[in-house]
């Protein structure tokens, strides 16, 4: 009742005003917040890149002049590949050279904690986007100083769709004097073709790229500039360089240093018949867009679907329903009739993620027993899910132990999550437990061609059960060297550790099956480089983070403090470590220490559920929409979808005073709630006519009536159970 009576104070005291501003805030590559960007003379940014062997290796370089009369804080700000390692970071400052040091995560959180306790300026940077993470830095600069900024980073490409892309997002928000992307791409195969281009290169620009394996970027602050006389600059985007290299027939190339090798294994082969069980999410949180763009993509990945592969569709809410009870042969008939089932689904219901991917388990486990499946095929399920199970067997581990123990290491589960509501985690070790893959698919205008995308890349297998041999007295400290299903345009990286330097030869043997069984066996000649060992490391950390996801509880120890281990050994900032910046006090700034962390898909997660859950997020992106002419009360509503009830009275009374400050200063004429029920049936069919999406999941509830009581009775009634 104490909340009811808020909410009636509340909706008196809120006017709306009609306004027709509209306005958006973002903030990108090198910005400079405090202080304007006439004080600041950005002169040079400069991104070299050199690829060996697909292992990337990344130096970013900014430096700025302060051209004020005081003291102004500059804040250094990149993004960079998710799938990358940040290797160094350092800072010179009037001539002082400041480098970075990667430490234990805990320890390094340590030292922050004592930093901002001690008065101290810390920077503890944490963010991440879809592709890309974002690292920034803001430091205290002199009056009349320079400061450099230079950010390393290594990744090993992913070939996939037969190519290898390496991208870079350049935002420097103003012109340069100096500015330079520089790609050097070495391939001891030779390389077969290569590419490069940019989201924002026009007809003038597009000829300053030089496509070779040398690809330089480099244009003038004229040719910078969006019009003639303006200082806008049209560098805005990605720069994005992909190639392939060439390839002989045979099984790959191994290039060895310093006793270390590495092994890619791309071949050309037949494709492998496939049988896949669509398995569809339709429960009420599906609703809207959601469904919209699932049934957009089913349309077309239908259409690609091969006539020598088998299908079948699982649809799932409260109740599990499929299309035909068995898998069909994907004739143009078929096809045809599964499309004008796609165009008829609908939301509604729960969500009984269990039976559904049992259901569809059992379907390919029932054909195999009759034969109504090719011999030599690969069988998987693709799961599409933006939601948590609300109906049925709701416990996440034992779902996981469920669908494992059916599965029993027949087929693949590849698990779609889609949007931020969804519990990654879950599906990403379910599917790992079940030789497959988790991808998730981001809530946005783009979500049908992600989710082709994904298609894309398993459409075509080609091997399953690859193992790949070397000699037991000659190899250790192998990475992962078996694997259940390679796909076309993928490649398979094997590296290893030589305990003899001296080898004559390197006797490779890969068996696995696809069309027909394949066994080969090929001695293999030295090519030699000087980066082999980092990329073993890499590889290696990035499968023991993987490892260390499941498993007893001994084995995620123990091969986390392995991980531990190389990370500290070999610089690179991962899950487990931090890279830290400290800069002494001085006469003109204080001591700041400055703290850069990897993020993991979970931590994004919990960043993403706290933002929603606290009911300030409209700080982050604000949009003043225009309204009817009548001044009306807005309906304020919270619900805290994590903790499944209406939110705590003090977040309430929080939320409420800043609405009314805002308000009071006709900043807004709504209110930003990015919580409501969306889950329940009930009030989303009430008011969800009156939300608008934008690009940062930021939901946005206008003027709509001052009969609130009937939108809340409804939202109750949602939260049921």
């Amino acid at each position: 009742m104490l909340i009811h009576y808020t909410w009636h104070v509340i909706v008196d005291l809120i006017q709306i005003k009609k306004s027709d501003l509209w306005r958006e805030t973002h903030f990108y590559l090198l910005t400079f917040p405090s202080v304007s960007l006439s004080q600041v003379e950005v002169y040079s940014v400069t991104v070299d890149c050199t690829v060996t062997s697909c292992f990337a290796h990344t130096v970013m370089t900014s430096k700025a002049f302060n051209k004020a009369s005081s003291s102004q804080e500059i804040l250094f700000e990149v993004e960079l590949p998710k799938t990358a390692f940040i290797t160094n970071f350092s800072m010179e400052i009037e001539g002082q050279v400041y480098v970075g040091e990667v430490k234990e995560k805990e320890k390094a959180k340590k030292q922050y904690e004592k930093a901002v306790s001690s008065g101290q300026t810390a920077g503890l940077v944490k963010a991440s986007g879809r592709k890309m993470e974002k690292f920034s830095v803001s430091v205290n600069i002199a009056a009349e100083s320079n400061v450099t900024f230079v950010l390393t980073y290594e990744e090993l490409l992913q070939r996939k769709l037969g190519r290898y892309e390496l991208l870079t997002r350049v935002k420097p928000k103003t012109l340069v004097q100096d500015f330079q992307i520089v790609t050097n791409i070495y391939e001891p195969q030779g390389i077969s073709y290569v590419d490069a281009h940019a989201t924002f290169l026009s007809n003038e620009l597009l000829p300053l790229v030089e496509k070779t394996a040398h690809i330089s970027f480099s244009p003038t602050m004229e040719q910078q500039r969006k019009c003639p006389g303006c200082d806008g600059t049209l560098i805005d985007g990605d720069f994005i360089v992909s190639y392939d290299v060439k390839r002989e027939k045979n099984l790959g190339d191994i290039q060895i240093v310093n006793g270390y090798f590495v092994h890619f294994f791309a071949p050309e082969l037949p494709k492998l018949p496939k049988n896949v069980v669509f398995v569809i999410d339709t429960s009420t949180s599906m609703s809207g867009r959601k469904i919209v763009q699932t049934r957009e993509a089913m349309l077309a990945i239908l259409q690609q679907v091969h006539e020598d592969d088998h299908f079948a569709i699982v649809r799932f809410d409260s109740v599990i329903e499929t299309w035909k009870d068995s898998l069909t042969k994907a004739t143009k008939e078929n096809i045809i009739e599964a499309m004008d089932y796609i165009r008829r689904i609908d939301s509604r219901g729960w969500t009984n993620i269990n039976d559904a991917v049992l259901k569809a388990v059992n379907m390919l486990v029932k054909d195999r027993q009759m034969e109504r499946l090719p011999e030599r095929s690969a069988d998987m399920i693709i799961l599409l899910t933006d939601g948590m199970p609300s109906v049925g067997e709701r416990d996440i581990g034992k779902i996981q132990e469920n669908v494992r123990t059916a599965i029993g290491g027949n087929m693949s589960l590849y698990c779609l999550g889609f949007g931020n509501d969804v519990d990654y985690s879950f599906l990403d070790v379910m599917s790992r437990q079940n030789k497959g893959l988790a991808r998730r698919i981001f809530e946005a205008s783009d979500a049908v061609v992600q989710l082709q995308g994904f298609y894309d890349e398993v459409a075509s297998p080609l091997l399953l059960e690859v193992d790949m041999h070397y000699p037991d007295n000659a190899v250790d400290s192998l990475t992962i060297s078996h694997f259940s299903q390679f796909f076309n345009g993928t490649e398979i990286v094997v590296a290893g550790h030589l305990m003899d330097n001296d080898l004559d030869n390197f006797l490779v043997e890969v068996v696995g099956r696809g069309v027909r069984k394949i066994r080969k066996t090929k001695e293999m000649e030295y090519i030699f480089g000087d980066f082999t060992e980092r990329l073993w490391a890499y590889l290696t950390i990035q499968q023991l983070l993987d490892k260390s996801k499941s498993g007893t509880p001994d084995e995620k120890a123990s091969t986390t403090a392995k991980a531990l281990d190389m990370s500290l050994q070999y610089s690179f900032v991962t899950p487990l470590t931090s890279m830290v910046v400290t800069k002494p006090e001085t006469e003109d700034s204080p001591s700041s220490t400055l703290i850069a962390d990897k993020l993991t898909e979970g931590t994004w997660r919990k960043q993403s559920l706290k933002m929603q859950n606290t009911g300030l997020a409209f700080l982050k992106e604000t949009k003043t929409i225009l309204n009817d002419e009548s001044e009306g009360c807005v309906l304020i509503f919270f619900y805290n979808k994590s903790q499944k009830r209406l939110m705590r009275q003090s977040q309430f009374v929080v939320f409420m005073l800043i609405c009314i400050l805002f308000s009071l200063f006709k900043a807004y004429n709504y209110i930003s709630v990015q919580s409501y029920p969306r889950h329940y049936q009930p009030a989303h069919d009430y008011f969800g006519k009156y939300i608008i999406y934008s690009s940062d999941r930021i939901d946005c509830a206008p003027a709509m009536t001052s009969d609130f009581a009937d939108i809340y009775r409804s939202a109750l009634r949602g939260t049921v159970n």
